[in-house]
């Protein structure tokens, strides 16, 4: 079957814009390009109160802002929405809600369904300590949702044989496509050696990221700061963290509204990620500031021109490393220069839009998968009915300070061409 217009519909849960980690912005900003190259985009958010409304009117795609009841319990609503905007793709980032609700309404809506995985679920938990169980169950729901879905998008190389083995999914029905950085935005300035800062950017209530900012502190920091250097830990942050680490020089800014004032007086950035897999936006930032990157071949996994970073996995040499470029400067603008230049030739969010479109035209091409016997499957574990790192998300509080419902009464919330229209469930 092949389809004249694309129109994908897109399932958010969580913080969406202002986006302040990859998966939100990649969200924001592919959605956006994609309708800049003549793909339609519906999101369909469950709207919690952890964005600005007021900036989701400005975007150029179609938004329905969802109660949570209705976003995974009223499934009948959401065929209708489908129905009503004509979508012929619907694409979710992961495994509990296709399980709990993503496959059957691919088969009430005649929709394709698709993955895209940002990173290896059952990979982090390894390597986060989680238990033999856990992790058992878990590729157990990445098997099933590969049987359920007509394709998968993963974000890197590195990613797509694990993918491939642990979904039970051919190479035909995945696509790799990396996530990107705004080259317009994030302003080429260049390392600014008088300032001797140090900058890592992350979100905190993370775990990966947490243990990289001890690690810093720890390994980095200690050696540095004799030397007059600062330290700037940009993101969203718990309080125990930054408590704990506070210190001369070892500056914790949280989030911030435009990354351009951290990179303009930044000198050095860092990526010392141990656990993970996927691709770290964090690094595509940096490179389009200009800024040299040291980071871990954790934390690289997704870029197939490392020369364009600095590769350590033993943070005790990141002090003399740091301390090397700044007494090579040549070699530092070197390297600034080739960065860039590589997310403007293949990280530019018009360039992956473009990637995206040509998938979305293949999954289009080919018959919708029969999901029946494994829909039903599906229904047999006992899931929550969260993704867990939503669950982890609400449990530290990230964003208990942005915490809102939707009123009872609402159905569903439209935004479009910087209006909104809410419509009661009264009236449905």
């Amino acid at each position: 079957m092949v389809c004249n217009k694309t129109k994908i519909g897109i399932f958010i849960d969580g913080g969406f814009i202002p986006s302040y980690d990859g998966a939100t912005n990649r969200f924001q900003y592919l959605s956006k390009h994609l309708k800049k190259n003549g793909v339609d985009v519906v999101i369909f958010y469950c709207y919690r109160g952890w964005s600005n409304i007021e900036l989701i009117k400005k975007e150029p795609f179609k938004t329905y802002l969802l109660p949570v009841n209705n976003y995974y319990r009223n499934i009948n609503l959401i065929a209708d929405l489908i129905k009503k905007e004509h979508i012929n793709i619907i694409q979710f980032n992961d495994l509990e809600p296709i399980l709990s609700f993503g496959a059957r309404l691919s088969e009430m809506t005649k929709t394709y369904l698709v993955i895209e995985m940002h990173y290896v679920v059952s990979s982090l938990a390894k390597a986060l300590g989680s238990s033999s169980r856990y992790i058992k169950n878990i590729k157990k729901y990445e098997k099933l949702v590969g049987n359920l879905t007509d394709h998968l998008i993963c974000v890197s190389d590195d990613d797509k044989p694990v993918l491939s083995n642990n979904m039970n999914i051919s190479d035909n029905r995945i696509s790799v496509i990396p996530s990107g950085v705004d080259v317009d935005g994030i302003k080429f300035s260049s390392p600014n050696f008088s300032k001797k800062t140090v900058v890592f950017l992350g979100n905190l209530f993370f775990e990966p990221n947490a243990v990289a900012v001890d690690n810093i502190y720890k390994y980095i920091y200690p050696e540095l700061k004799k030397l007059g250097f600062k330290f700037l830990i940009v993101g969203d942050c718990p309080k125990t963290i930054k408590d704990k680490y506070k210190n001369h020089n070892f500056e914790f800014t949280g989030t911030v509204a435009d990354l351009n004032d951290v990179f303009k007086k930044s000198t050095i950035a860092l990526a010392p990620i141990l656990e993970g897999t996927g691709m770290r936006l964090k690094t595509l930032n940096y490179l389009s500031a200009g800024l040299p990157v040291i980071t871990t071949s954790i934390s690289a996994l997704g870029f197939q021109s490392k020369d364009v970073l600095i590769i350590e996995n033993n943070f005790k040499k990141y002090p003399n490393i740091i301390l090397d470029l700044i007494s090579n400067r040549a070699r530092v603008l070197e390297l600034s220069k080739r960065g860039r230049n590589l997310v403007e030739k293949k990280f530019n969010w018009d360039y992956i839009a473009n990637k995206t479109k040509l998938t979305y035209e293949k999954i289009l091409s080919i018959p919708i998968k029969n999901k029946d016997v494994f829909i039903k499957e599906a229904s047999k574990p006992k899931l929550t009915k969260e993704p867990v790192w939503l669950v982890e998300t609400i449990t530290k509080g990230r964003f208990a300070d942005r915490y809102c419902v939707l009123d009872d009464g609402v159905a569903y919330t439209v935004i479009e061409n910087n209006k909104i229209n809410t419509v009661k469930r009264s009236s449905l």
